[in-house]
């Protein structure tokens, strides 16, 4: 029987070893093996990486490749390493320009070709640019980047029982511990307004903060088949709150007429085999889902939006590599058409790449969200992190962030509750924490 074998761009016919996981597949490919079992150690090599960013007082290149050069350590293949420039942009200082120009000089010092400092979040654009697709195994030491399983692209860090990123510079190589995967099956039709944002809360409510410890997610089943490839990259986004190493979906038609429409790029299909071996499986009924709200001071505590219209809200943002995406732009737009935001609400929106605010202005959706009010900026991860967006004390924000932890955006003294795109509009123009339904 032949190894499995991936192509990024290309649907080969290959034959291929059974009861094997996604996840199983791809470690097995870069490890140069027929056949991976969890709980083997093996070294992959050849895989996209390791990729990084900068951000205030950072350069990722300084303080990694460079600093294990000038302590007598190779870097290994400097022409696999990405350097995403989406932090401290648009530049606020000097120092955010000292920093960029830093990053490149430091590229071409050392040989690393691919930084990307005007294209968006580099979680989403490393899959635009075709550097990540289905079947890519890709290091990056921020779990965020997770994001590229909606495309069935595989993240490592080295895991919670495997090797360190360090390898991947030094050596071109990492040890991993082939993890268990665990499931999720989501059935049903999706309810009106709820999004991969909202299966991803079910998911984490239904398993809790370690319920994917060291392991793998994928998602599967008949709503997940439906998703679009932008809410399947959202729901693979912040896994890593479940203590997740990976979150996968199978790359399918969807994913193939996505590569394609967008790309003009054939990728392959690649699934779980029928009998397949999980650690664990969970079940979820998508059409007992509503928009949930995720509440403050953590992500773990969440209810649905229709029990929080008590709270009074002083910013919205829409937008960081857990939004902004097509989908959400054209879902608030839905809401927005003739519609105008609270006169005290605060309303920013980032889409998540360049490609996307193009595209976005060419369907009129920007135009629709500004006339409602929305201040629209470029693609950045500033407002995730409180450097634009900020809120001051006392105030409220309803966000599309990743975190909500005191002080992510400002003032420590402030909330912040996060949503889907839908519950976001909905509150924009209410002014409180709303069931987009509600507005209907």
């Amino acid at each position: 029987m032949n190894r499995f074998e991936i192509s990024l761009f290309y649907t080969k016919e290959v034959l291929i070893l059974m009861k094997q996981t996604i996840c199983e597949k791809i470690i097995a490919h870069y490890a140069g093996k027929d056949h991976v079992s969890p709980g083997d150690y093996v070294v992959v090599k050849d895989f996209v990486g390791p990729i990084g960013y900068s951000f205030t007082g950072s350069n990722f290149l300084e303080v990694f490749p460079k600093s294990m050069m000038n302590a007598g350590l190779p870097f290994a293949h400097p022409e696999n390493c990405i350097v995403n420039g989406d932090h401290n942009v648009p530049f606020k200082n000097q120092a955010d320009v000292a920093l960029a120009r830093g990053v490149k000089a430091l590229g071409k010092e050392l040989g690393v070709t691919r930084i990307y400092d005007r294209e968006g979040i580099g979680h989403v654009v490393n899959v635009e640019k075709g550097d990540i697709g289905p079947g890519t195994l890709f290091a990056h030491f921020d779990p965020q980047a997770m994001t590229a399983g909606g495309v069935c692209a595989l993240f490592t860090n080295g895991g919670r029982f495997g090797g360190s990123i360090m390898e991947a510079f030094a050596m071109g190589e990492m040890t991993l511990r082939v993890p268990e995967t665990v499931r999720i099956i989501v059935d049903g039709e999706l309810p009106e307004y709820v999004s991969g944002r909202d299966i991803w809360q079910a998911t984490l409510n239904l398993i809790g903060p370690d319920g994917a410890a060291g392991k793998v997610i994928e998602y599967c089943g008949t709503t997940v088949d439906s998703l679009p490839i932008e809410q399947r990259m959202i729901l693979c986004c912040n896994d890593a709150f479940a203590s997740a190493d990976g979150a996968l979906v199978g790359s399918d038609a969807v994913t193939q007429k996505w590569f394609k429409d967008n790309f003009n790029r054939d990728v392959c299909t690649l699934c779980s085999d029928p009998d397949a071996e999980f650690y664990a499986t969970y079940h979820i009924d998508a059409t007992k889902l509503v928009p949930m709200v995720t509440c403050p001071p953590e992500v773990y505590t969440s209810k649905p939006a229709s029990e929080l219209g008590s709270i009074k809200i002083n910013q919205c943002i829409m937008g960081t590599c857990s939004g902004g995406s097509l989908t959400d732009l054209r879902v608030a737009a839905s809401i927005l058409k003739g519609r105008t935001i609270a006169k005290d609400v605060r309303f920013i929106i980032s889409p998540v790449t360049q490609r996307v605010y193009v595209e976005a202005a060419r369907e009129g959706l920007l135009t629709i969200l500004a006339e409602a009010g929305a201040r629209i900026i470029s693609p950045t991860c500033d407002v995730c992190i409180g450097i634009q967006g900020a809120l001051g004390p006392g105030e409220v924000g309803l966000s599309q962030q990743t975190l909500n932890v005191p002080g992510r955006s400002g003032s420590t003294e402030a909330d912040i509750y996060l949503s889907g795109a839908a519950v976001i509009a909905a509150s924009a123009v209410t002014g409180y924490i709303t069931d987009p339904s509600a507005l209907s």
